[in-house]
């Protein structure tokens, strides 16, 4: 399948192969996103996808947001186990003024990609 980064990254939500699509065009230096989880901290070490930069779990996401606060410009995809927590993520983010949110559709469970 042929997938269009500019497609893509005007839409509010993606799924795994798109992410997939992204990371792949990122390492590549096609595109620059951030790749945040909101999960908790022992999810995360469960498993997590290959190429997160920031692990910012809902239940500290006030006192975490400072990692990536500079970075409202840049385009940033969240995602969780399932997409609830991230859509909240989402939302929040838009709120504080990050002018490119994109949530992952069925969370880190609908990923077929390369995970840790």
């Amino acid at each position: 399948m042929m997938y269009n980064i500019e497609k893509i990254i005007s839409k509010n939500e993606i799924v795994g192969e798109e992410l997939e699509f992204l990371l792949e065009k990122r390492e590549n230096n096609k595109i620059e996103f951030l790749l945040v989880d909101v999960r908790e901290e022992y999810e995360f070490q469960q498993k997590h996808i290959l190429g997160v930069d920031n692990l910012i779990p809902m239940s500290q996401f006030f006192n975490k947001i400072s990692e990536i606060e500079n970075k409202k410009d840049k385009l940033v995809v969240v995602q969780c186990k399932l997409g609830g927590r991230s859509s909240q993520a989402q939302r929040q983010l838009k709120v504080m003024g990050f002018s490119k949110v994109i949530n992952l559709a069925g969370g880190i469970s609908e990923y077929k990609g390369k995970t840790l």
